[in-house]
């Protein structure tokens, strides 16, 4: 090879190298749970995420909002994915292998409750046959019957059960009288002719997660990500706990009732044993009990 090839070869070596140094990371937000008061207001979030993850790795960061789980899924499948805020609850759902960085908070917390809205009724049992909806979290109606309502009604009590795009959709459609209720997490403004008809279990909020980070990123991230400053919705960001996505997780099952045990009473008295009984004690001959002459 010539001077001149090694040199150009070279240029395209280096050339490569500071490319991939300031490859794009793409930080993906699929949290439909997260009560966002506009589409607007979540991609607001993404970019700010974007460029503080970006820095935070020293590289460009590019937020990107995903409206429907199977177009995140499939993304962090191609690994276009580097980092994502996500609802632990989809994650309970999904699996998949993640790195756990920190937990949003909302209203000072991490954990957040749920309601039940209705339009028309503020009776439960009048639901019966209903339509409810519920943000798309995945297993919408394992997690509408076993996670909030912890099995307490059948499979067959509402009419059907259905997984709207997000938070502020499910509520928008109960207002409207598309749907007779919804399932949707605690402090947010509620639709005019709805009201809350049932206070809700709570669970962790939103995550931010890693896919195929280093140690070093994961470091790196976990220390910038405590000066992070948002919105009403997601204002800051908690070292992460943990369990959060595999308290949920366990909840999913359908829980098993059993009645009360009937423990018998073990003591007994002499009475009870005799009572409408006849008892006789046969006698034994005087004779059986006489010794008789010894035989040699």
């Amino acid at each position: 090879m010539s001077s001149k090839h090694r040199i150009g070869a070279s240029l395209v070596i280096v050339m490569a190298l500071a490319a991939a140094a300031h490859a794009d990371v793409t930080v993906g937000v699929f949290a439909p749970s997260s009560p966002f008061p506009s589409t607007g207001a979540r991609v607001e979030l993404a970019n700010h995420l974007g460029e503080q993850v970006g820095a935070a790795l020293g590289v460009k960061g590019v937020g990107k909002v995903y409206a429907r789980g199977s177009d995140f899924a499939a993304a962090v499948k191609k690994g276009e994915v580097t980092v994502a805020l996500v609802d632990a609850a989809y994650l309970a759902t999904a699996g998949g292998a993640y790195t756990l960085i920190a937990s949003g908070v909302r209203g000072g917390d991490t954990s957040h409750g749920w309601q039940l809205v209705v339009r028309g009724t503020d009776k439960i049992a009048a639901l019966k046959g209903k339509h409810v909806l519920v943000p798309a979290v995945g297993r919408e109606t394992d997690f509408v019957l076993n996670v909030m309502l912890g099995s307490e009604v059948g499979r067959d009590f509402f009419g059907k059960i259905e997984a709207a795009p997000d938070t502020a959709s499910a509520l928008a459609a109960v207002g409207l009288g598309k749907a007779d209720a919804a399932v949707v997490p605690d402090g947010v403004a509620l639709p005019a002719g709805t009201s809350q008809a049932l206070t809700l279990p709570a669970t962790p909020g939103a995550v931010l997660v890693g896919y195929g980070l280093t140690a070093e990123q994961k470091k790196a991230l976990v220390g910038a990500i405590g000066t992070y400053s948002g919105d009403a919705t997601i204002t800051g960001f908690r070292g992460a706990d943990g369990d959060a996505v595999g308290s949920i997780a366990r909840r999913f099952g359908a829980v098993v009732k059993r009645g009360p045990f009937a423990v018998p009473a073990v003591r007994l008295l002499v009475g009870d044993l005799v009572e409408g009984r006849a008892i006789a004690i046969e006698r034994t001959p005087a004779a059986s009990f006489a010794v008789g002459p010894e035989r040699k």
